[in-house]
């Protein structure tokens, strides 16, 4: 089941003017919705498609709209990873065979007449097989049948395949906007966290959304305070590494972000980038603190050291702790 917002914040002009694409007949088949993860490109999709449904339907509005949101809408079909019962995860990739099974889709009766879509999220799972098999669908394109391709990084689609698409750059909401999502989710944010969410999901607020926890802020500052001594083996390191061993994956990996954050936001502030406005919340100041005891070495050590090790990690179930303290053994060189 996927839990998808009805209201749209900000981008209704993209919506009126593909909807209006669609009844004046020129919406292209294909189209690529891209932009980083997070920023409500799914949310979009569906909001783009309930705007369609509910200016060409007459009768039973509603119904439609709720089939739509409950992910049963017969002439919708929403694909992703597959869960994997068997190993309690989601498969690394979206697979031909799940491709494949859209031909009875695309060729089956459509309900009510009403226009069909397959919405793909995100077309960066699609391994090569799949977007080879996607491809082919996509040449030969079907009487009301439109695909839309969900992408966080659209240099990881085949080209032929970008260029059988309407490319769309999904921008991240202003700050106001990040504000009035994150508020309709949970009306008890205060102000200064909303900013530090802001800033520490670089304006993400499905990544925001994930990061919020009521002890969020304790794990920046305790990451803040392990970065800036030499001991990779001090109490704090060791009782951080306990604390997230049990974390669950999905967990870990935003945990892990919030370590690429801090360390890429180091190197750029040690390569002169001007941050002026950049930031809501006061994140900047103690990061330019720490920086000035850092090597920039230091700093791709640890984030290679993840960078190669994530992946492992996560797909065979690796021990955490360990992982956690070996994130931080490059500190006994800073000098």
């Amino acid at each position: 089941m996927i839990n998808i917002s009805q209201v749209l914040i900000e981008n209704e002009y993209l919506v009126n003017k593909l909807t209006d694409n669609y009844i004046n007949k020129s919406l292209p088949h294909s189209l690529i919705i891209h932009g980083v993860k997070g920023i409500g490109k799914l949310t979009f999709t569906f909001f783009l498609i309930k705007n369609i449904y509910s200016e060409i339907i007459s009768n039973n509005k509603d119904h439609h709209i709720n089939l739509m949101y409950n992910n049963t809408h017969p002439n919708i079909k929403y694909l992703q990873k597959e869960f994997d019962d068997k190993n309690n995860k989601f498969k690394n990739y979206i697979t031909i065979d799940q491709v494949r099974s859209l031909d009875n889709f695309i060729y089956q009766s459509s309900f009510d007449n009403l226009p069909k879509f397959v919405i793909i999220d995100s077309a960066d799972d699609l391994n090569l097989n799949a977007a080879n098999a996607l491809l082919k669908i996509l040449e030969e394109p079907k009487y009301n049948t439109y695909f839309i391709l969900i992408t966080h990084q659209i240099s990881s689609l085949l080209a032929t395949l970008r260029s059988r698409c309407l490319k769309f750059n999904f921008e991240k909401p202003s700050f106001e906007g990040f504000n009035k999502i994150l508020l309709f989710h949970n009306d008890k944010l205060k102000s200064e966290e909303i900013s530090f969410l802001f800033d520490l999901s670089n304006g993400s607020p499905g990544l925001a959304l994930e990061l919020f926890s009521e002890d969020i802020k304790d794990i920046y500052s305790t990451l803040l305070e392990i970065l800036s001594i030499k001991d990779y083996l001090s109490s704090k390191a060791i009782n951080l590494s306990t604390t997230v061993s049990s974390y669950s994956n999905d967990q870990f990996k935003i945990y892990i972000s919030i370590i690429k954050f801090i360390l890429i936001t180091i190197l750029k502030i040690k390569a002169g980038c001007n941050f002026s406005n950049s930031f809501r919340s006061n994140i900047l100041h103690s990061l330019e603190k720490l920086s000035s005891t850092f090597d920039n070495l230091i700093c791709f050590e640890i984030l290679e050291y993840i960078n190669n090790n994530e992946n492992d990690l996560f797909t065979y179930n690796l021990d955490k702790n360990i992982f956690n303290l070996n994130i931080f053994t490059p500190l006994n060189k800073i000098t």
